[in-house]
């Protein structure tokens, strides 16, 4: 029987969302079908080089970007090649048609191609080489604000955005739907990968093999840190528990539950008891690039708090919810002391102190032309439209639904409703829901006369484009993200149907 009150825990503990979206009366299911096969036809046979996808394509296809801009020879994972494949893999599965593996089976083919001799992956796949170091140079590198990953190419690969756990994750979906032995080598080479690279502590750096190689703007080179920096560690382990639900491994196991140990480790102190973005070789939070402070913050806490609400779920023990009663504590103090100090947003809080840390821009650049940041507590010198920033008094996160959401889970007490509960999470937590839902209605009619969706006002990052504020230049194009989107909504309007 589903858990009615599960929704509730999945939204504010683990991040995701459910939306009611849904085919009406007045759409039909054959419709949909042809919508959803016009859209992926152009995808796939015209916006795609290859099989993978970038982020952004503008309306004539002349330009691409995916977290930069991109060369024709280029596509992108975090968000791009990989979820485009998803989505594929859940149409097949919606509809049966062979023409929606195929055009996962490519995407696969791409990722593939670009998998590192070691096993991880870049945050691009080029399928022309030769040419990345002179795009560096001149192209990813010559943003004057942040970025700071394209300064410098290390040929490694990386865990940064999920990278390499979510590659090898579609490439774990694709292999256990379809059993092609094809993908099965690297499969298990980029497991065996994601094994590798782990630190002794259960951690696991932003790049590897390590490197050491890029010291700037007074900082060392950041990319051996121990990294929670956007779901580096929390994804590798959440991967590895998903292989070992695929192949029994016991390896993967037990290299997951290294990084749930390694992360309680690390969880701060009495006042401060979450997490940072990365931790320096003394195992404390760390600076990484210019606009990255040392500091606790709280996607990386909640991200943690998830994967060791998983550990209790698989085991039943109690240690692994124990580090919450000390994160929410500070949940609660931050939203006490913002409200009365009254101070802006911040994305840091400084270790000891608990003050707030902004990062601020100024008008000084490094001997190489880049912009410099300062890193200030004080609200003064914050800048909201040439005044000084200042807060609203509204709580950062919401600790009672964190609270109940926590305790619903510890509720799971015996073996089987711990386990049908994980399930649930797991199999809600795959289904792709769109940020900005839209009516099915809407979404065909939006088709035009190629089968493309096009879009206004879509933000790309262009250092050629730059402005020097804040606001990311637009353009009017072909989103991966739109796409996927709103495929995934026509999907579920089918499933809906075929449930009714």
């Amino acid at each position: 029987m589903q858990n009615k009150t599960f929704p509730l825990a999945r939204a504010l503990l683990l991040g995701f969302f459910a939306l009611p979206l849904s085919a009406t009366a007045e759409t039909d299911t054959a419709d949909v079908l042809a919508a959803m096969k016009s859209a992926t036809t152009f995808m796939s046979e015209t916006v795609a080089v290859r099989g993978g996808y970038v982020w952004v394509v503008s309306d004539d296809l002349e330009r691409r970007w995916g977290e930069v801009p991109a060369r024709p020879s280029q596509v992108w994972l975090q968000g791009g090649t990989e979820r485009v494949g998803h989505v594929m893999l859940d149409a097949w599965e919606a509809t049966a048609d062979e023409a929606y593996l195929d055009a996962a089976r490519r995407a696969a083919d791409a990722i593939v191609y670009g998998q590192t001799p070691e096993g991880g992956w870049h945050y691009f796949i080029d399928f022309d080489p030769a040419g990345i170091e002179d795009w560096y140079t001149n192209t990813a590198s010559q943003f004057r604000w942040g970025y700071e990953e394209y300064r410098h190419y290390y040929g490694n690969a990386t865990f940064d955005d999920q990278v390499t756990p979510d590659a090898a994750g579609f490439l774990l979906r694709y292999y256990a739907a379809t059993l092609d032995p094809a993908y099965r080598t690297p499969l298990f080479k980029a497991l065996d990968f994601v094994i590798e690279a782990q630190y002794p502590n259960g951690i696991w750096p932003q790049r590897y093999p390590l490197r050491y190689d890029y010291a700037h703007d007074g900082f060392p080179d950041y990319t051996s840190y121990f990294t929670l920096n956007d779901g580096a560690t929390q994804a590798a382990a959440e991967l590895l528990l998903d292989a070992w639900a695929v192949f029994g491994d016991s390896r993967y196991l037990e290299a997951a539950t290294r990084a749930a140990e390694g992360l309680i480790a690390i969880q701060g102190p009495e006042g401060q008891g979450v997490w940072a973005e990365q931790y320096g070789p003394d195992g404390r939070p760390a600076a990484a690039r210019t606009h990255e402070p040392a500091g606790y913050v709280v996607r990386e806490s909640l991200d943690t708090l998830r994967l060791l609400a998983r550990f209790y779920l698989l085991t039943g023990d109690e240690r692994y919810l124990a580090p919450a009663d000390r994160a929410i504590a500070w949940f609660e103090r931050i939203n006490r002391e913002s409200a009365e100090r009254r101070y802006p947003r911040p994305r840091y809080w400084a270790p000891g102190s608990n003050d707030p840390v902004y990062v601020v821009r100024t008008d000084r650049r490094s001997p190489e032309g880049y912009g410099l940041y300062t890193w200030t507590s004080d609200p003064a010198k914050t800048n909201c439209d040439g005044r000084p920033c200042r807060g609203d008094g509204k709580p950062f996160i919401d600790v009672d639904a964190v609270r109940a959401a926590l305790a619903e889970i510890r509720a799971q007490k015996s073996p089987g409703a711990r386990a049908a509960y994980l399930d649930q999470m797991l199999a809600e937590a795959r289904v792709h829901t769109p940020r900005d839902p839209e009516s099915v209605e809407d979404i065909i009619a939006a088709l035009d006369e190629r089968g493309a969706w096009v879009t206004g006002g879509l933000a790309v990052n262009d250092p050629n484009m730059e402005s020097g504020s804040d606001v990311k230049p637009t353009i009017t194009g072909i989103s991966t993200r739109v796409f996927v989107d709103r495929l995934s909504t026509l999907i579920k309007a089918l499933n809906d149907a075929e449930g009714e």
